[in-house]
C-alpha cells in the first residue's frame, strides 16, 4: 500500500486534496498534515511503525515562505528515501532550484482548486511512487556487492538476471553463539552490538576479495564468490578469493573476540568459548535477483548451495572446510590438510572427501 502525506495548513486544500487522489487512487493510505511541524511528527511515527511515508506532498508557504523547504529538508533527512512534491499558487515565492536542491522530487505551480492542477500532482505522484520502488530496490541490492562491483551492475543490470553459473558457496557460523546468548541474556546490548559487528566485519571481508553477500542468518553468513567475474578459468580464480576471505575472517573474528571477551568476563564467571565455523563448495548453481513485487532477493539456489551448508555444519571452531571440488581449484594457492569424509549428509547421498584450509602458499 502506497503511503501520500498532504502537508497544508488550509484544511479545505488538505482534505479535497485527499478526496481527489483518494478517489483516482483507492488503494492508497493517504495522510494528512497541517503545518511542517505536524507532517514531520506524522513522517516519524509512520517510520517507527515501519510503515513509512512514500511520498509527501507540501505546500510551500505555511507559516513562513519557507515552511515548504523546511519540509523538503527535514523529510529527506528523517527518510533518505522519501519522494518529495512541492506545490504552491504563490509563484513569486517559489525557487525551483533551491526546491530541487533541497531534494524535491518535483514541483507544481497550481491554483489548488483548478481539476488540471490536481490531475498534475496525481501523476507525478505516481511517478514519484515508481521513482522511490525502484530506489528502494536498488538501495537494496547495494548491501550485497561492493561498490566496485555495483558501478559495473548499474551500467548492465542484465548481470542479475537469473541463470546458472559456476560459483563458490561459503557459509560461516558461530560456535558457541547460543551458549554465550544464553549466558549474557540478561545483557543483550553485549550480544547486539558484538553481534553488529561481527557481520559488519564478514561484510567487508568478502567485498574486499571481489564475493556476494547473500544473506545474514542470525550469527551466520552466506556469500557467493564468482557471481560477476573469472568466468573463462572454471571458477579457480573464485574460488581461491573465497578461501583467502576465509582464511582472512578467521584471524579477524579471533581479534574481535579478543576485544569483546574482556567485556563478556565482567557479567559472567562462567567460562566462554566461542569460534568461527567454515564451509566452501563449489559448483553449479541457480543465480540471480529472485524477487518479487513485495520483495528483492539476490541468491543462489541448488543442491550444491544445501553441500556447502552441510559443510559448515561439520566445520570446527576456527576450522575451514572445503569439499574436493573447492580443493582442486585452490590447492595451487592454498595449504590443505585432508580432513577425512562424510557419507551421511542429509538429502545427499555419496561419500564425499573433506579438506581443511590452514593458510596461503608462500
Amino acid at each position: 500500500m502506497a503511503r501520500i502525506l498532504i502537508v497544508d495548513d488550509e484544511k479545505e486544500i488538505r482534505h479535497a486534496m485527499r478526496r481527489a487522489l483518494g478517489d483516482e487512487n483507492p488503494g492508497w493510505q493517504i495522510l494528512l498534515a497541517q503545518s511542517e511541524t505536524a507532517g514531520l511528527n506524522v513522517l516519524r511515527k509512520q517510520l517507527e511503525k515501519r510503515e513509512p511515508v512514500d511520498v509527501v506532498l507540501t505546500d510551500l508557504v505555511m507559516r513562513s515562505e519557507r515552511s515548504g523547504m523546511t519540509m523538503l529538508e527535514e523529510a529527506r533527512k528523517a527518510d533518505p528515501l522519501v519522494m518529495t512534491i512541492l506545490f504552491t499558487a504563490k509563484e513569486k515565492s517559489l525557487d525551483r532550484y533551491a526546491a530541487f536542491e533541497y531534494g524535491a522530487f518535483d514541483v507544481v505551480e497550481k491554483n489548488i482548486r483548478g481539476a488540471a492542477a490536481i490531475r498534475e500532482i496525481n501523476v507525478k505522484t505516481r511517478a514519484a511512487l515508481r521513482y522511490r520502488e525502484w530506489s528502494s530496490r536498488i538501495n537494496y541490492l547495494r548491501r550485497y556487492f561492493d561498490p566496485k562491483l555495483f558501478d559495473v551492475i548499474e551500467r548492465d543490470p542484465s548481470l542479475l538476471d537469473l541463470g546458472q553459473r559456476t560459483v563458490t558457496v561459503t557459509y560461516w557460523d558461530i560456535r558457541g553463539f547460543s551458549l554465550l546468548c544464553e549466558i549474557l541474556k540478561a545483557h543483550p546490548t553485549l550480544i547486539a552490538d558484538f553481534l553488529r559487528e561481527y557481520c559488519e566485519l564478514a561484510a567487508r571481508t568478502v567485498f574486499k576479495h571481489n564475493g556476494v553477500l547473500d544473506k545474514f542468518i542470525g550469527d551466520g553468513v552466506m556469500a557467493l564468490f564468482g557471481v560477476l567475474n573469472h568466468r573463462d578459468d572454471e571458477g579457480k580464480a573464485d574460488a581461491i578469493s573465497a578461501v583467502r576471505a576465509a582464511l582472512e575472517l578467521r584471524d579477524t573474528f579471533t581479534q574481535l573476540i579478543e576485544h569483546w571477551m574482556p567485556k563478556w568476563r565482567k557479567y559472567t564467571p562462567q567460562s566462554i568459548e566461542i569460534g568461527l565455523g567454515c564451509g566452501i563448495h563449489t559448483g553449479d548453481a541457480l543465480v540471480g535477483n529472485m524477487g518479487t513485487d513485495f520483495r528483492d532477493q539476490f541468491t543462489a539456489l541448488g543442491p550444491h548451495v544445501n553441500f556447502a551448508s552441510r559443510l559448515e555444519s561439520r566445520a570446527e571452531a576456527r576450522q575451514i572446510l572445503l569439499s574436493q571440488s573447492t580443493e582442486t581449484r585452490v590447492k595451487s594457492a592454498i595449504r590443505l590438510t585432508q580432513a577425512g569424509q562424510i557419507d551421511d549428509i542429509k538429502n545427499i547421498p555419496g561419500t564425499y572427501k573433506l579438506f581443511a584450509a590452514e593458510s596461503e602458499l608462500p
